[in-house]
C-alpha cells in the first residue's frame, strides 16, 4: 500500500495493512471439489476431513500439509469485525467459524488446530498478548490468540489471523501474507507474548516489562534485512530535542523512509507531522533524527520496500479513484492503449467504503485475467511503481522542560524518492528546514552514490565542490524562490531531485 495517509484511524488487526513481499498461495485451496467445498460450510463435522484429505494429499512435508491449510483458512475466513467491535466475542470453536465463515483470532486458532488434528500434525493455541488492535504499552489482559504447530519435533509458531487481512477503521480487508508462517520465535516476540512463558520457544524468557517497554517490529521488518542498531528505540521515548536513532540494513536494493505522526488520546485517528523527521544511509547503518513540535503524544513510523518491486496500490482514496484513475484509464482506451474490457477489470477490481473514504482492492490471487488487466492499466498509468510497507513503529513524547520544536515549524528537508533510494549520501548540513533568502549559506554532503552534486540557480545547476566523496558549496541563498533543491549526478550531465528546502 502507499504511504499511510494524513489523517488515519485505528486500522489494525496487524499494525500493517499491506505485505511488500509477494507470497504464493497454494493452488490446492481453489481445487477442493465443488460438493466438499460447499458441505464444509454447512455441515462443518463431515465435510472439514475431505478438504483437509485435499490439501495434504501428496505434500511433500508436514510443513507444506501447514502451508496448505493455513492458506485455505486464509482464502475462506474472514475476519468478524462486527463481532469484534461488539466487545461480545462468542462461539469461535471452528464449526460455528466455518458456518458463519468469519472468525475473529481464537476462531482462526481453533480451526487451524482441528484442521492440524485431522492432518495428524500437533497444534495448539496459544493464548496471550499483542501489539495489535489498540495496544498502547499496556498490558491489561490477554488479547489475542495463534498457534504453534510440531513439525520435526520443532515447535513453529503461526498467526493465521493476521495473516489473513487486516482491519482499516471498522472494514476488515482480505490481504493474504505469510508473514507470521514460521516466524522465528526470537522474532515474534516483538509483537506476541505468550501468557505462559513455555510458549515463547526462547531460552532466555521475555518478562512482560521488557515486552511492553520494546518497540513494535513487525515480522517483515526482518524480511528486509533490518535489524537495531545500538541506539535504538523503546516503544516509550521521552526525548529533549532533536534525538537520533539507529537501525541496521544488511540487504540491499531496499529503501527505507520514517514519518513522524501526532495520536489523540483514544488513538481515534493520527495526523502526520510533515518535516519533522529526516532519516539517512550510510552503507548498513540507518539513521533517523526526530523532533516533536509540542508536548502532545508522538508515533514513529519506519517503513521499507524492495526498490525493484512493482505492486498494485491496496486502496485508493474515492475522489482519486472516482476523479482521476478512471478517467484516465478509460484516456487509454481511447487511444487504444488499453481494452474496455481491461479497463471494466479496474473498475470492478476495487471496492469502494463510503466511510472509509476509500477504495480497497477486492484481493483474489487467482483471478488473473483480471490481476493482469489492473497491472498493466496502472502501470500505464504509473500507479504501482512502488509501495513502503510499516515494519516498525515507536512512541515519542517531548520530556519535562522541553516544548518541542513549535507548531507549524518546518524542521528538516523534504527528501525525494531519488534521496531515499540512495545507499551512501549523508546530507552534513544544512539538515534544516528553512532557508533565510539572501543569507550565506554552506551545503556539505558525502555521497558515494553520485558523481555530482549542485543546486539550480537561474535556471542553472551550481556544481558543489567535490572533494573525495565530500561536495561543498558557499553560497547566497536567492531572494526570489520559494524552494530550494539539491540535485545529484550520476554521469555528470543528467541531473535528478534529491531534496529541498523551504525559503523564507
Amino acid at each position: 500500500m502507499k504511504k499511510m495517509p494524513a489523517i488515519i484511524a485505528v486500522f489494525l488487526i496487524t499494525v500493517m495493512a499491506s505485505s511488500a513481499f509477494s507470497a504464493t498461495m497454494d493452488s490446492k485451496v481453489r481445487s477442493v471439489p465443488a460438493p466438499t467445498a460447499e458441505l464444509v460450510f454447512k455441515k462443518p463435522k463431515d465435510g472439514l476431513p475431505q478438504v483437509v484429505k485435499h490439501l495434504t494429499a501428496n505434500a511433500s512435508s508436514n510443513s507444506a500439509k501447514v502451508k496448505a491449510m493455513h492458506d485455505w483458512i486464509c482464502d475462506n475466513i474472514a475476519y468478524d469485525t462486527d463481532m469484534y467491535f461488539s466487545g461480545r466475542v462468542i462461539k469461535q470453536d471452528y464449526e460455528s467459524v466455518l458456518k458463519k465463515k468469519k472468525g475473529v483470532c481464537s476462531g482462526y486458532a481453533s480451526l487451524m488446530n482441528e484442521m492440524c488434528r485431522l492432518a495428524g500434525i500437533e497444534s495448539i493455541g496459544i493464548h496471550g498478548y499483542s501489539k495489535g488492535f489498540g495496544y498502547r504499552g499496556k498490558l491489561d489482559k490477554t488479547d489475542h490468540e495463534w498457534n504453534a504447530v510440531n513439525l520435526g519435533n520443532k515447535w513453529q509458531l503461526i498467526d493465521v489471523c493476521w495473516d489473513a487481512g487486516y482491519v482499516e477503521y471498522k472494514t476488515f480487508i482480505k490481504h493474504y501474507s505469510t508473514e507470521w508462517l514460521y516466524r522465528t520465535p526470537e522474532q515474534f516476540i516483538y509483537s506476541h507474548l505468550p501468557e505462559k512463558d513455555e510458549f515463547q520457544y526462547l531460552k532466555e524468557k521475555k518478562t512482560k516489562e521488557q515486552f511492553v517497554k520494546d518497540p513494535y517490529i513487525a515480522g517483515r521488518f526482518f524480511d528486509y534485512g533490518l535489524a537495531l542498531g545500538k541506539v535504538a528505540p523503546n516503544y516509550f521515548n521521552e526525548i529533549e530535542g532533536e534525538t537520533l536513532f539507529d537501525f541496521k540494513l544488511n540487504k540491499t536494493g531496499v529503501s527505507v523512509i520514517s514519518d513522524l505522526y501526532e495520536c489523540d488520546k483514544t488513538e481515534s485517528s493520527i495526523q502526520v507531522v510533515q518535516n519533522a523527521i529526516w532519516t539517512d544511509r550510510i552503507g548498513s547503518k540507518i539513521t533517523v533524527n526526530v523532533d516533536v513540535p509540542n508536548q502532545r503524544q508522538h508515533r514513529v513510523y519506519l517503513y521499507a520496500r524492495n526498490k525493484s518491486e512493482v505492486k498494485n496500490p491496496d486502496k485508493f482514496y474515492i475522489a482519486e479513484f472516482e476523479q482521476k484513475i478512471l478517467p484516465q484509464a478509460q484516456q487509454l482506451v481511447e487511444q487504444k492503449k488499453a481494452t474496455q474490457n481491461e479497463c471494466d477489470f479496474l473498475a470492478n477490481a476495487y471496492f469502494k467504503v463510503q466511510e472509509n473514504g476509500c477504495y480497497y482492492l477486492a484481493e483474489d490471487l487467482f483471478a488473473y485475467p483480471r490481476n493482469n488487466a489492473v497491472t498493466k492499466i496502472l502501470k500505464l498509468l504509473d500507479e504501482n511503481t512502488g509501495s513502503f510497507e510499516n515494519v516498525f513503529y515507536f512512541e515519542v513524547k517531548a520530556a519535562d522542560g522541553y516544548k518541542g520544536f513549535g507548531d507549524g515549524v518546518v524542521k528538516y528537508p523534504t527528501a525525494y524518492r531519488s534521496y531515499n533510494e540512495t545507499s551512501n549520501t549523508h546530507v552534513i548540513s544544512p539538515i534544516a528546514g528553512i532557508l533565510q533568502s539572501g543569507s550565506t549559506q554552506r551545503f556539505e554532503v558525502e555521497s558515494q552514490d553520485f558523481t555530482g552534486i549542485g543546486i539550480v540557480v537561474d535556471g542553472s545547476i551550481v556544481p558543489f565542490a567535490k572533494n573525495g566523496n565530500k561536495f561543498e558549496l558557499e553560497t547566497e541563498i536567492p531572494t526570489d524562490i520559494d524552494t530550494l533543491a539539491v540535485y545529484g549526478s550520476r554521469n555528470g550531465k543528467n541531473y535528478t531531485g534529491l531534496w529541498f528546502y523551504k525559503v523564507e
